[in-house]
């Protein structure tokens, strides 16, 4: 019977390690990998770095994961980190077309990692417009009576502007007609002196 349970013990043993030995070392990178967690299974390949040279899927593997880093940081135009990717994925994986293309589009370019602002919402705040008070029935009869003051008052300053007017008007022109008057004097002034002078010379 303890032969039996030995032997039964041992071969438990033998089955568990065959299981760890057969066990891919990559299954959670990959599984990473097909959710999109494309940074958390870069992660975890790197935990596996010493299956690099005896595992040929992992050359593959990191390639993609790269590939996909790339086109992630490229989409939100961070060209420098996208173009960190895109190299080490061309290293492995040249004849890639995406990788190619753009390895070559960044090459040599002065790149630099976008940093999106996020927009601010502008609130609009309600304002409260003044409304306005209709006046009370008993107001109009004042309201109109202060109309009439006012219209009176207006035509007494337009009659009172008017005959300033007329004064103004008024005096211009005796002013006019006294200088016109003052000139013909003078000129005939000066006509009667040139004439007896002409006349004493004789």
């Amino acid at each position: 019977m303890k032969l039996v349970y030995s032997i039964l013990t041992l071969f438990i043993i033998q089955f568990s390690l065959f299981s760890e030995k057969v066990e891919d070392p990559l299954q959670l990178a990959k599984s990473l990998y097909k959710e999109k967690k494309f940074q958390e299974a870069e992660s975890e390949i790197l935990k596996r770095s010493e299956v690099q040279f005896s595992n040929p899927e992992y050359d593959l593997l990191q390639s993609k994961i790269w590939i996909e880093l790339g086109n992630q940081n490229y989409i939100q135009r961070k060209f420098s980190t996208a173009y960190k990717y895109y190299s080490k994925a061309y290293e492995f994986w040249s004849a890639d077309p995406l990788v190619q293309q753009r390895y070559y589009e960044l090459k040599n370019k002065d790149l630099v990692d976008e940093v999106e602002i996020p927009e601010v919402k502008k609130t609009k705040i309600p304002v409260a417009l003044p409304t306005k008070k209709e006046n009370p029935s008993n107001d109009e009869p004042l309201f109109k009576n202060e109309l009439i003051q006012l219209n009176f008052k207006i035509q007494e300053s337009e009659l009172s502007l008017s005959s300033k007017i007329e004064s103004i008007n008024e005096k211009i022109m005796f002013l006019i007609i006294g200088n016109i008057v003052f000139m013909n004097l003078l000129l005939i002034s000066i006509g009667v002196v040139i004439f007896l002078y002409l006349k004493l010379k004789k």
